[in-house]
């Protein structure tokens, strides 16, 4: 009786061991979860670009969280839990590089965008080039915090290449990120505004009032990089899910979003 109770412990003990174990292992490769930091300009199509992931990959769960391209880059820096980066220019992903956070060899171009100026429907009818003579008195004009969103950027490199940046200085107001920008146009608390082309489907009261496709117009990249952090059980999904967005299918959905294709 003494040899049978030892002997129903040790099963027991092995049991509980067994259970413990398989509770704190890592997720097995090609399945589980894998977290996104993408760039506020993806919103609207990252989560039809999951869906079509998950068609071809059930047993993997994406889960994204956007915001501007440079305050990502800090939280990745600061030790947030990110397996997949997306950004709206290739800076963010340099800094991440000289950091050790992703590797710069293996990040990649996953589409293009366009810079257009927009404007509250029936307000003034500006283009690029008369920006800096054609603002009304009294009115501004909106585009990203260039130290932290990639189209705040584009937008003053354009108005500095066209000559108009210093007589626009006081009268731009700064947006946190794209969304923010184009908010200021939809609340009509400024007469346009500098944002991606990707931005202006799907809302109300706004016009699309010049297209920046000049020589002085610079050519947005979104770029995206697995991180080196990034989970053992998440990293060959990751990975898949790179191929995913620059393969055929995530090409196609992003192009019906509005975006470019990789050059």
């Amino acid at each position: 009786m003494r040899a049978l109770g030892r002997r129903r412990f040790v099963l027991a003990f092995a049991l509980v061991a067994f259970v413990v174990a398989g509770c704190k292992r890592e997720p097995a490769e090609g399945g589980g979860e894998v977290t996104v930091a993408a760039a506020t300009s993806l919103r609207k199509v990252f989560p039809k670009l999951s869906e079509g992931f998950g068609a071809t990959h059930p047993g993997v769960r994406v889960r994204a969280t956007y915001g501007a391209s440079g305050e990502l880059a800090r939280q990745i820096e600061g030790g947030a839990g990110v397996d997949l980066v997306i950004v709206a220019a290739r800076d963010p992903i340099d800094k991440l590089a000289a950091g050790g956070h992703v590797d710069a060899k293996r990040a990649r171009i996953v589409a293009t965008n366009e810079l257009v100026l927009v404007g509250p429907k029936g307000g003034p009818k500006l283009t690029f080039q008369t920006l800096a003579t054609a603002l009304p008195p009294g009115e501004k004009i909106a585009i990203g915090e260039p130290g932290a969103v990639p189209a705040g950027r584009y937008a003053r490199e354009a108005l500095e290449k066209l000559g108009a940046l210093q007589a626009l200085e006081g009268r731009m107001v700064l947006g946190g990120n794209v969304a923010a920008v184009l908010a200021y146009v939809e609340r009509g608390e400024v007469a346009a505004a500098i944002v991606y082309r990707t931005e202006v489907p799907g809302t109300s009261g706004i016009e699309v009032l010049d297209g920046g496709k000049a020589e002085w117009a610079p050519k947005p990249e979104v770029w995206a990089a697995v991180t080196t952090k990034a989970r053992a059980g998440a990293r060959a999904d990751a990975e898949a899910l790179l191929d995913f967005i620059t393969g055929p299918e995530g090409q196609r959905i992003l192009a019906s979003y509005g975006f470019g294709p990789i050059p």
